[in-house]
């Protein structure tokens, strides 16, 4: 399956794609992450971080890892698959498109006001 075949992604799979592309990490952690990027809540909960982690693992996107958590020992990893890293590549190509789209839109209506 190419990665274009992912494409758009759901916001929650790209905020996990995001926080655990450059290493494994646990899904109380990805939470963390998509809160501190959005500066806000980021708009799913724990258990839809769950079910999307477990699709995204049947799709090949993610991978858990066996590796466990000193303080912790409940604590699942995950980690980016190759697949998935290029899912993500692909996906932030498409945002970037449809931010240039959407400035461009923005400057047309702004010049047609005037």
């Amino acid at each position: 399956m190419s990665a274009d075949s992912f494409i758009p992604l759901r916001s929650v799979e790209l905020d996990i794609l995001l926080s655990v592309a450059e290493e494994a990490k646990h899904g109380y952690a990805i939470h963390r992450d998509a809160r501190d990027r959005a500066g806000r809540h980021p708009g799913f909960e724990i258990p839809t971080l769950y079910r999307a982690l477990r699709r995204m693992r049947d799709l090949g996107l993610v991978r858990m890892l066996e590796r466990t958590d000193e303080t912790d020992a409940r604590r699942q990893f995950w980690q980016a698959t190759a697949l998935g890293r290029e899912v993500l590549e692909a996906e932030v190509a498409r945002l970037t498109d449809v931010v240039a789209e959407g400035k461009s839109a923005i400057r047309r209506l702004a010049e047609g006001s005037r």
